[in-house]
């Protein structure tokens, strides 16, 4: 074989394997969705707040659905409770607010990554910010007062989001993968 079939060769074969491994971190972005990102990255900014754990939170409660409502009658991306919603909204000034709101994805990251940052600095910690924002502050308190067990729930949601925060920082600040994986719409 002559030097310039087996040059070719080595780069059809490089070319081929990048391929793979651009399809391959694309398909664990599907695991890793990152939609809603401009408003995620607004209110992050405003509220000082990691983009990557908000991520995280909103593919453990809704898995990214708007129209998510849970059992307990949390709605939306962050699934917020109604009156949680309210009092937020009291707190930052939105005037008009009605529970249909937070249906709205820019509204619902709004309010869940201000009471994220709140509960942050309530509990001092992200691990407890989170046990808060999974079972309510109350819970969290009594918890901590009476040094009883979280519940189950609270615990794997803490772990899930934790778990998710790490991958979508991984994934998402990748040297020159990054970038691509950013532009890549999903």
């Amino acid at each position: 074989m002559n030097r310039q079939t087996l040059l070719t060769r080595i780069v059809r074969w490089l070319l081929l394997a990048l391929i793979l491994f651009v399809l391959g971190m694309a398909g664990l972005k599907v695991l890793c969705p990152f939609p809603y990102r401009e408003a995620i990255n607004r209110w992050t900014g405003e509220y000082s707040t990691d983009q990557f754990l908000v991520a995280a939170v909103i593919r453990a409660e809704s898995h990214f659905r708007t129209r998510a409502t849970s059992s307990a009658g949390a709605i939306g991306l962050m699934q917020i409770m109604p009156t949680t919603g309210e009092w937020i909204a009291g707190k930052i000034g939105m005037d008009g607010f009605t529970v249909d709101d937070l249906y709205d994805s820019e509204t619902n990251i709004r309010l869940g990554v201000w009471y994220m940052r709140y509960l942050i600095d309530r509990f001092g910690d992200i691990d407890t910010a989170l046990a808060a924002y999974n079972a309510g502050p109350s819970n969290v308190r009594r918890w901590h007062d009476t040094e009883e067990e979280a519940f189950a729930e609270t615990t794997e949601f803490v772990r899930k989001v934790r778990k998710g925060e790490r991958e979508y920082r991984f994934l998402y600040t990748l040297p020159i993968l990054g970038p691509l994986l950013r532009a890549i719409a999903l």
